[in-house]
């Protein structure tokens, strides 16, 4: 119905269109499908690898004619490597890290993305994530929320570099694109059942119906997890296990509607929910020095006293145990609504609206003392709207050798953070109660607190009520077009110009004493940015495609969200970053080998970079800071192949070498040595699969899948006890699939060498003698059967 907007280089090979049930293979380092084709002896088969069509830069094109370094899997490809939601998806994308949670959030819900060492690991909304993320072409603006379920997908593109001329606003690292299946029309369902480790039940499924013949469509899908908690609440005195942490209980469901008034219009309409009740991550105390920040103080008028001070004893030694009897919640309520409405103006123009409302509530919190102790607790409640609108006019002109794309958008956001926070709890009283200062080294009058009414005591008054609201609204304009200059060689030009305003109302008190931190106060901002890109790509052959781009990234600026003073309450500078790629995509062998590699090199300026310390008082420091310039390079390699019948191999291999290059003055905890929080310098993934006829015509499909991460810090700071070294996780599959059947049957087991490995941590030695850290999930299995009506 409507133009597939790609070029025609060298005839049909640019412009295959592939079945979405051909593409349902088992999964592809660049979401290709592997298809029979028949040879002119039609018993005879000959396996290929066939392109299907993504929209990387916004209209349809050959994933092999697109000058983009991409990552995509299908739905198969995703259920093939037993991933079940966002955070899982990073293991198998070269120079790609992915988490569900970010350092001190305790939410499980939290994504933390970093693509080649582009990323923002905080989750207030008074920064941005460096990596966009969007469903059916809406931005979802917050990393809450962010870890949501594969749900009924077509596939998923991950897309490395800045992204900002297409995808708009904080892309800078790339864009993680998620396309889900539409109504098709044909009256079916299906759904799965899986049971495994922890008590794991989760329930999926599907039913397309056609509401009225080839004019109305309408899917419903829904998802249920049911998981009990992998880590252990000990008992201090019995070692007992008394609760768990970082269990599953969550509820999602997709309602989409497709209507075909005319030959050249359709409207999708879209609305989805999702409902979280669980417990806390997984936290463990990795290290405790309690001779340093406000430990020893704490220690001697409030822990001491009370028979239990705060030392290593909190530490188990077990990844998955801790201590703690403070907040364990990780609550969500999400839902959205979208209508896409796309009309083909004439047989070269189309024009594209998006309008989209999203809106979430979330309560989360932790403890992170790991201990029964008061010590450092924190509570969150959030609440964030959105309202995005998006207007795009494309088309083909000069006997289809230019494709052009130009439009509009718009976007208000709307925040609320409360943050209750328990940090060395008792102390400011004990101070007041004292007779009069703490003379002694390093303590003496009159900067030592201690003794009634002493001024000095509300600064370490330290359990704080932390109030912020954001209102934030987005302009944009943008243009991209691609021309065919000759049979083999594309010029595509394109630009974006962004306009960002940002108004942050805070205060912050301190709850024991009743002084405000920060009284309530509004502060305001605006950026404004133009991110230009280009590339040439050259079609060597048919099937061998060169390109080289060079683009500009935009993150726009934000505000500290933690201020415990005055002087802290200030914007910080957007950060940008020019990125130059070559690339080379290849189909060899009569495309039964695919070869994709691109290369990059970015200069990174102005990073936003956040840390948690003590000036010389003690007095707690919370800040995000424009770091410096950083220098980023490295390449991707990613391969398949089909060598033989029912033989797929898949493989990746990604390096980035991240290194800072000046500082900006002021700049605390970070030197021109640290390395860029969760970006090793290699990863790489393997996968094979074997499908195996069966003497009763039944198919056994057997997969095992490998990932491999370099070292690298889990903060900003490189704090040495959040170091992760080098690890490989494996995955495993069996399926066994009845000839002519409608079911299947399904054996699996994720990290089967049951690896121990740090997916998030957060670092308070400075101010509280505390290092937490978060362990990825061990080993587990599961029994699946699936069934289609």
């Amino acid at each position: 119905m409507f133009m597939q907007k790609n070029k025609s280089h060298l005839g049909a090979s640019k412009n295959r269109k592939i079945s979405l049930f051909k593409a349902l293979c088992l999964g592809s380092v660049s979401l290709c499908a592997v298809e029979t084709a028949m040879a002119e002896d039609e018993n005879e088969k000959i396996l290929v690898l066939e392109e299907i069509t993504v929209t990387a830069r916004k209209m349809e094109e050959g994933l092999q004619n697109t000058p983009v370094s991409i990552t995509a899997l299908s739905a198969g490809a995703l259920e093939a490597r037993n991933l079940t939601n966002l955070s899982e998806v990073g293991n198998f994308s070269p120079n790609v890290f992915m988490s569900f949670t970010t350092g001190g959030s305790g939410s499980g819900s939290d994504a933390l993305i970093y693509i080649r060492g582009v990323g923002q690991s905080d989750f207030l909304f008074t920064t941005d994530p460096g990596v966009g993320v969007y469903i059916d072409g809406v931005y979802y603006a917050r990393t809450v929320g962010g870890v949501f379920d594969l749900l009924d997908l077509e596939r998923v593109e991950i897309l490395r570099g800045p992204q900002g001329t297409v995808f708009g606003k904080n892309t800078i690292g790339g864009a993680v694109n998620v396309i889900s299946k539409k109504p098709t029309g044909e009256t079916g369902a299906k759904a799965s059942v899986t049971m495994g480790s922890f008590n794991r039940l989760d329930v999926r499924g599907s039913a397309d119906v056609s509401v009225i013949e080839d004019k109305l469509f309408a899917k419903l899908s829904f998802s249920s997890k049911d998981r009990d908690g992998y880590g252990d609440i000990l008992d201090f005195n019995t070692g007992k296990v008394v609760d768990h942490n970082g269990n599953e209980n969550s509820t999602s469901a997709r309602l989409a509607l497709r209507w075909i008034p005319s030959d050249r219009t359709e409207v999708n309409l879209i609305s989805d929910f999702t409902r979280k009740r669980e417990q806390s991550t997984v936290r463990t105390i990795e290290f405790v020095d309690s001779s340093t920040g406000l430990a020893p103080l704490w220690n001697g008028l409030v822990g001491g006293p009370a028979g239990l001070p705060y030392t290593d004893a909190f530490v188990t030694g077990n990844p998955f145990t801790n201590y703690g009897t403070g907040p364990n919640q990780n609550d969500l309520n999400s839902w959205g609504i979208n209508l896409t409405v796309d009309h083909e103006v004439s047989d070269n123009v189309d024009i594209k609206s998006i309008t989209a409302y999203r809106e979430f509530d979330a309560h989360f919190g932790r403890d992170g003392d790991g201990s029964p102790l008061n010590y450092v607790h924190t509570d969150d409640t959030q609440t964030q709207s959105q309202l995005s609108q998006e207007f795009q006019l494309s088309g083909v002109a000069s006997d289809d050798k230019l494709n052009w794309l130009v439009g509009l958008f718009y976007f208000n956001e709307k925040g609320t953070d409360q943050n209750n926070v328990v940090l060395a709890s008792g102390l400011f009283n004990a101070l007041q109660g004292l007779p009069g200062t703490l003379n002694g080294s390093p303590l003496s009058a009159p900067t030592a607190p201690g003794g009634f009414g002493n001024p000095i005591n509300v600064l370490l008054d330290l359990d704080f009520n932390i109030n912020n609201k954001i209102d934030i609204k987005s302009y944009a304009v943008f243009a991209q077009a691609t021309y065919d200059l000759t049979e083999k060689l594309s010029l595509s030009i394109g630009g974006r110009y962004s306009y960002e305003k940002k108004d942050y109302t805070l205060e912050h008190l301190r709850i024991t004493s009743g002084a405000a931190i920060v009284p309530l106060s509004t502060i305001s901002d605006n950026w404004g940015s133009f991110s230009p890109k280009a590339s040439l790509d050259f079609q060597v052959t048919e099937d061998v495609m060169t390109y080289a781009s060079i683009s500009k990234g935009f993150k726009s600026g934000g505000f500290n969200g933690r201020p415990t003073t005055n002087a802290e309450v200030e914007s910080f500078a957007p950060e940008t970053v020019l990125a130059y790629e070559v690339g080379v995509k290849s189909q060899w062998a009569d495309n039964r080998v695919r070869l994709n590699v691109a290369a990059f090199y970015n200069d990174y300026n102005d990073i936003q970079l956040g840390s948690v310390g003590a000036d010389s008082t003690g007095n707690l420091i919370l800040i995000i800071q424009n770091g410096g310039k950083a220098v980023v390079k490295g390449f991707e390699v990613e391969l398949q192949a089909v060598p033989a019948q029912g033989l797929t191999i898949e493989g990746g291999i990604g390096y980035t070498d991240f290194g800072f290059t000046r500082l900006n003055p002021g700049v605390q905890d970070i030197t021109l040595a640290t390395q860029q929080a969760n970006t090793p310098k290699w990863t790489t993934n393997l996968g094979v699969s074997y499908a195996i006829d069966m003497s009763n015509d039944a198919t056994l499909t057997v997969r095992g899948d490998w990932s491999y991460s370099g070292s690298s810090y889990k903060d900003v700071v490189n704090t040495p006890q959040l170091k992760q070294k080098a690890y490989s996780l494996v995955n495993a599959r069996i399926t066994y699939e009845p000839s002519g059947a409608n079911w299947s049957i399904s054996a699996l087991v994720t990290n089967l060498t049951d690896e121990r490995y740090i997916v998030g941590g957060l670092s308070t030695l400075g101010s509280f003698g505390i290092v937490e850290a978060v362990y990825g999930r061990p080993r587990e299995w599961g029994v699946s059967l699936g069934y289609e009506f």
